[in-house]
């Protein structure tokens, strides 16, 4: 999977070469400031999907939605992140009831998650000191946001919150969905012919067990 912003000079140009030279590769449109029609065109060419939508891109607006009004069409997959931080609850909702067939949970976590609250040293990339707060990560003495500590477990659990869907439909945007945009057949799904990677969940979409190639392989043995 490839992130681009549509916008910039021979993007569109090499989408259309990533179709035809690696038809495997799935192109998403994000950290970007393209218009809807910039993202439009990028999608009639081969473009499947936007990376978190609604961050690191121009705010939805009403007469010039952006690449966010994209969610609409029904053939374009999104991804959001579901962690409290990154997205108000009410914006959680609309994305996922603009085409709960196509949206899509991801994480933003970074290397921090798991790791105690605190002040830690930044890398190559943020090079200065990282202070986490729960799951929220941000440039120390800045409100600068770096990432998320966030587990998909828990953006699933988030999900059923904040949108007031069922647990099920929570589930289908980190499994049939995610399969579906990559085109993958072997994963994704519970159904023959496929591998027997699985989670299985309690009520509240806590991971009791783990499951790959029909082999248990953790089990939760707290709850």
């Amino acid at each position: 999977m490839i992130t681009l912003a549509p916008e910039l000079p021979g993007s569109v140009t090499l989408i259309g070469q990533l179709q035809e030279e690696y038809p495997h590769i799935a192109v998403s449109l994000g950290h970007s400031s393209a218009t809807y029609q910039d993202g439009q065109a990028a999608m009639d060419i081969g473009a499947k999907a936007l990376t978190h939508v609604f961050n690191a891109m121009p705010p939805l607006h009403h007469r010039d939605p952006g690449l966010a009004g994209l969610i609409t069409n029904k053939k374009c997959y999104y991804s959001i992140i579901p962690d409290g931080i990154h997205l108000h609850p009410a914006t959680v909702t609309l994305a996922f009831r603009a085409d709960p067939a196509h949206c899509m949970l991801i994480t933003d976590s970074i290397e921090l998650a798991g790791l105690p609250d605190g002040v830690h040293p930044g890398h190559g990339q943020i090079q200065q000191r990282q202070r986490k707060v729960g799951n929220k990560v941000t440039i120390e003495g800045t409100d600068t946001l770096i990432g998320s500590c966030c587990t998909l477990d828990e953006c699933v659990r988030n999900l059923v919150s904040m949108a007031d869907c069922t647990l099920a439909e929570a589930v289908r945007c980190v499994t049939e969905n995610v399969a579906e945009m990559m085109g993958e057949r072997k994963r994704g799904m519970l159904e023959p012919g496929r591998r027997a990677d699985f989670v299985i969940l309690n009520q509240h979409g806590k991971v009791m067990e783990t499951w790959m190639e029909g082999k248990m392989v953790w089990q939760n043995r707290t709850l």
